[in-house]
């Protein structure tokens, strides 16, 4: 089960900060192998996610869209401000 978060300051406030969402893949990972889940082909079965998409998400070389990120929370009972982190653009390019 989800744990509560406390509520936190609106990120959107950060005064000329410019940054992206990344999902955070070892935290991910930790999750999946919570269940048994130590592999991508796995990974895909369990959350009906296509096995190329999840293969380039976990090295790093996509992003999971709304959709899949949500299979992902929900498959592996996560909140997905756990996974998501804010990166700079800088260092995301």
């Amino acid at each position: 089960m989800s744990k509560k978060r406390a509520p936190t300051s609106n990120p959107c406030d950060h005064e000329g900060s410019e940054y992206v969402f990344r999902l955070d893949v070892p935290k991910l990972l930790e999750a999946a192998a919570r269940v048994g889940d130590t592999r991508g082909a796995v990974i895909s079965r369990r959350t009906g996610i296509a096995e190329s998409s999840v293969s380039r998400i976990l090295r790093g070389e996509a992003q999971p869209d709304l959709n899949s990120a949500m299979r992902i929370a929900e498959t592996y009972d996560i909140d997905l401000r756990d996974v998501i982190k804010r990166v700079p653009i800088e260092a995301a390019a």
